[in-house]
């Protein structure tokens, strides 16, 4: 008989690494298991879009709450009390796929349901909340009553330890490497005969924030411009006209800089044309405070296309990135280096097909159903069946 599984989702309305891990990792790991969803109020509609065959229900929230607002506050205290009186069905497990206030939100939970409690951290909602003492307070009780905690890097398992090593001392620590299904959607063929473009592209695929080194990436580009004057370069991801994007805007202004373009939030069919038209894949992870990249999906996208990658090595991206094989990695404000990694990748056109078949082959390796078999192993393991 298959194990049922509570899973406590974080988000799933807008595109998001969240979104992405709950479909990739939720479609491999229910051919082991029976998943019930448990879901924000707002996400519920979304949730029985994507998932349609499962069950699920919905809470006040799952995640996007702090106990240090009253309105946060607030919001937790009906979960709660919505959790300690409704009635569900029963479960051998509660996995939250976030570290915390979703972990937060499992904890409840799996108390409800007397089951343990297996916590996911994607990277920064890791480590964050040691800035707010009331939820480092309850998050510090999560930590130390679940049964296992599994980040999704090595990388992302240190910063946790260096926060909050004395309230998981106790508990069993197992990173699991994210999944992808990028190498599914991109036909091989694609990736293994892609030529070099005419025009030398950089591209990069992320929000516009201080965490994703824009500021970094665009001075490497001002130094790959002053030896190949035709390059360009493509900024693909959601951005406001708040300061940071305002900082960018004088940056490239202040720099000289032709041929940068911010593309925003676009559709998958000019997102494929955008990994098509690359070159080299950059990106420059930067830990802002507690800030951090976890893992990099991006990077495994790429791979899908057989892009090799020039970014920076912080946080779980040497995880994502294998340097000297899949890529280059630099340090987090290393703009000179960052420009002579692309720089080599622009230019010896051998070595950059080597390293996007690399990455290729890294993505194809890094699979939603090795990551749920990986996942799998740990419920046997807090179940005692192993």
């Amino acid at each position: 008989m298959s194990l049922r599984v509570a899973y406590v989702l974080p988000g799933l309305q807008n595109p998001s690494g969240w979104r992405s891990h709950a479909r990739g990792f939720l479609n491999a790991i229910r051919a082991w298991v029976d998943p019930v969803l448990f879901v924000a109020q707002q996400d519920e509609a979304e949730a029985r879009r994507i998932f349609p065959e499962l069950q699920v229900v919905a809470l006040p929230t799952t995640q996007r709450a702090s106990l240090s607002s009253l309105s946060g506050l607030q919001l937790l205290l009906r979960c709660y009390q919505h959790i300690r009186r409704g009635r569900y069905p029963m479960v051998d497990l509660v996995h939250s796929l976030e570290a915390y206030p979703t972990g937060l939100v499992g904890h409840w939970l799996a108390r409800r349901l007397e089951a343990p409690h297996l916590l996911t951290s994607h990277g920064t909602y890791g480590v964050i909340w040691w800035e707010k003492p009331l939820d480092r307070w309850f998050y510090q009780v999560v930590l130390r009553r679940s049964a296992m905690i599994c980040p999704v890097s090595h990388g992302t398992a240190q910063r946790m330890q260096a926060c909050f090593g004395a309230a998981m001392k106790h508990t069993t620590v197992k990173p699991i490497l994210n999944g992808n299904d990028y190498w599914q959607r991109v036909p091989r063929s694609l990736a293994l005969h892609r030529s070099a473009p005419a025009i030398p592209t950089l591209l990069s695929v992320g929000d516009v924030k201080p965490r994703k080194g824009y500021h970094v990436s665009l001075r490497a580009f001002a130094v790959v411009k002053s030896h190949l004057p035709s390059a360009r370069y493509f900024i693909v991801g959601r951005y406001e006209p708040n300061r940071y994007y305002q900082q960018l805007e004088g940056l490239v202004h202040s720099l000289g800089l032709q041929d940068v373009t911010f593309c925003g939030a676009i559709s998958d069919e000019e997102m494929s044309l955008r990994y098509q038209q690359a070159s080299v894949f950059v990106l420059a992870p930067q830990p802002e405070g507690l800030q951090f990249e976890g893992f990099g999906l991006v990077f495994l996208e790429a791979g899908a296309y057989g892009l090799p990658v020039a970014a920076t090595r912080t946080g779980g991206v040497p995880e994502a990135v294998l340097d000297g094989e899949t890529g280059f990695l630099v340090e987090a404000d290393d703009v000179d280096g960052l420009a002579r990694a692309a720089l080599r990748l622009l230019t010896d056109a051998a070595l950059a097909n080597r390293l996007g078949q690399a990455n290729r082959r890294r993505a194809e390796t890094l699979t939603w159903e090795r990551n749920a078999a990986e996942h799998l192993e740990a419920y046997q393991q807090v179940l005692g069946r192993v």
